[in-house]
């Protein structure tokens, strides 16, 4: 995986026209048979707190599928640089079924690429399929900040998340570089930006920065473990990094009957918010314990 990490570090973006995404979102899919990996999967669990031995953690396969994304991310198709991206969203529209005893068959593609004032927004989408049934869909949004731009492109529109104004405080978020590091072996993601000051720098960062992912995934956790939910669909926003070392509070606000909105916050009394990640997830109760 580092190695991937290395061959990324070569790969120089390109200038593209609004004619050419069409052939990209033809280029070839990369496909991957993984077999189960139960002492993966354990440390997984054990690094976002997941406990839930019934359901596999949502975001679970979004880790699986890094070493696909970055293949796909580096190929002669792709006009896209793989160092220096910024994971900007993420969303999970099917994952009840997923299960990690058993082999899945996972494909990435790329879907829609947007302009983004800053440069291109991109889709990767990630589905993934157990003994021929689908059990995961997802699609990573990321941010290629270059200085070309195409026309004819649509608009990169973020969706309006409003943040929880009522409700509960979950596990407080302490991000360390240790932490940060562990998960990083466990995930396979080696983004410099997270390893350490000095390779954080070197992409603008003033320091290293917690994994959106990880953070995403405690705040997910602590949802299912404290509202007992099975979840249907989950929309997540990278906002700002998470510098480490660093601590933050996160928030949880029921909006419907079957909806909640969440957020990751600094944890100081500041006059002016700081969101690391809001997000919204869908779900059915499946458990009157509140």
């Amino acid at each position: 995986m580092l190695g991937l990490y290395v061959q990324a570090a070569f790969k120089k973006a390109r200038s593209f026209s609004a004619g050419d995404v069409e052939s990209l979102q033809r280029a070839p899919v990369l496909w991957e048979n993984l077999l189960p990996n139960n002492r993966r999967y354990k440390k997984y669990c054990d690094i976002t707190g997941w406990r839930n031995e019934d359901t596999m953690h949502p975001l679970y396969w979004q880790v699986r599928s890094l070493p696909l994304q970055l293949k796909l991310i580096t190929s002669p198709q792709s006009p896209f640089a793989m160092l220096g991206l910024v994971h900007i969203s993420n969303s999970v529209s099917e994952y009840t079924q997923c299960r990690a005893d058993i082999p899945c068959e996972l494909i990435v593609r790329f879907g829609q690429v947007f302009q983004h004032r800053r440069g291109y927004a991109f889709e990767v989408l990630v589905t993934a399929s157990q003994r021929g049934k689908p059990v995961y869909a997802a699609a990573s949004t990321y941010l290629a900040r270059t200085k070309y731009s195409a026309t004819g492109l649509p608009e990169w529109n973020e969706d309006d998340i409003p943040l929880p104004e009522e409700g509960g405080e979950l596990t407080p978020i302490n991000a360390t570089g240790r932490g940060i590091r562990r998960y990083a072996r466990i995930s396979g993601d080696y983004n410099p930006i997270h390893l350490s000051q000095l390779s954080a720098k070197i992409f603008g960062f003033k320091r290293a920065i917690a994994h959106g992912m990880w953070t995403a995934a405690r705040v997910i956790t602590d949802m299912e473990n404290s509202h007992c939910l099975t979840g249907q669909q989950i929309n997540i926003q990278f906002k700002r990094p998470l510098f480490l070392p660093g601590k933050a509070k996160a928030i949880v606000g029921q909006t419907t009957e079957d909806s909640y909105s969440f957020a990751v916050v600094n944890d100081t009394a500041q006059s002016d918010q700081t969101v690391y990640l809001c997000g919204t997830l869908h779900s059915q109760v499946t458990d009157t314990k509140k």
